[in-house]
């Protein structure tokens, strides 16, 4: 699972069942995969199974140890990192709410899913560690992980059924998060920093400006300065950098391309400045990249 790009339209599972496991990696070294800021439509479910994990939701930041959870409703910008140089892998479980509605006069649809898809109530986010439902939930998501990818026969049952816990649970907990005027003035700054994103995204080639990514915000450049490093804890110039070498390290994956024509397509117009930028990021220069991904085994 690598969010290469912001807003994903991936496929997670298929239209009969919609929901999908990813293995994720985020130990620093050549096998590291990258997930930055991005958002999706799908809810996601995170449990770390080795190690720690960095994971921001909008512009709040939290260390989850191993057996940690977060719960994500659909469409909160997130990205995850490893927080040092040790292990830090976890597991990542999207899917549509769909999965689980029914009709539309069942007990269940009204006073529980309907509200969930509605967003007057989100899910929690990072689950505190020693909260007592912590436990019960990271052992229902392992489940829910391995019987995705083993797939035995009626998988698709366990699955759905461990998912209903989990909503159980968070409902008895009262962990549920209701809809509220401070939600809302988050949604729009998130929002104004989602359409930022995307322009940077979108002219990664060009000369990016401060100018231009303020006038995106519609706010001063001091202002904008001030409000990106809050959003995202990096400086506007530092995430352009990151989305350029998350974008090449997917480029990277073709042979037939270039190191230098990578660079330059993506506004290095320095190829040594390309490699220092790449190595302070990956750890490795590009062609090292390059080698590790091509004697790297696919994932199933």
């Amino acid at each position: 699972m690598e969010a290469v790009h912001l807003l994903e339209h991936r496929q997670h599972g298929d239209a009969t069942f919609h929901i999908q496991a990813y293995h994720v990696v985020l130990t620093p070294g050549p096998h590291q995969q990258t997930v930055n800021l991005h958002w999706h439509s799908e809810a996601e479910f995170i449990v770390v199974t080795r190690g720690s994990v960095c994971l921001q939701v909008g512009s709040q930041r939290h260390v989850l140890a191993d057996g940690g959870v977060a719960l994500l409703s659909g469409g909160e910008l997130h990205s995850m990192a490893s927080p040092g140089k040790g292990p830090s892998e976890c597991k990542a479980i999207v899917f549509g709410l769909d999965l689980l509605e029914g009709p539309s006069g069942d007990r269940v649809q009204q006073s529980y899913l309907s509200p969930l898809a509605s967003g007057k109530l989100r899910l929690p986010g990072a689950i505190a560690h020693d909260h007592p439902v912590r436990p019960h939930l990271a052992a229902r998501l392992c489940e829910i992980a391995e019987a995705l990818e083993e797939q035995p026969v009626g998988y698709e049952l366990a699955v759905k059924g461990c998912l209903y816990d989990v909503l159980a649970q968070l409902f008895r907990a009262k962990l549920l998060v209701e809809d509220s005027p401070r939600r809302e003035m988050d949604d729009r700054r998130a929002d104004t920093l989602k359409a930022v994103l995307t322009y940077i995204d979108e002219h990664l080639s060009d000369k990016l400006r401060l100018a231009d990514l303020a006038r995106v915000a519609n706010m001063s450049e001091g202002h904008f300065c001030r409000f990106f490093k809050e959003m995202t804890h990096r400086k506007p110039m530092q995430y352009v950098n990151e989305r350029r070498v998350a974008r090449a390290a997917d480029l990277l994956k073709d042979p037939n391309r270039s190191i230098t024509a990578i660079g330059m397509d993506l506004g290095f117009h320095d190829v040594s400045y390309f490699i220092k930028v790449f190595r302070s990021y990956k750890h490795c220069t590009p062609l090292a990249y390059r080698k590790a991904l091509l004697r790297k085994p696919p994932r199933s």
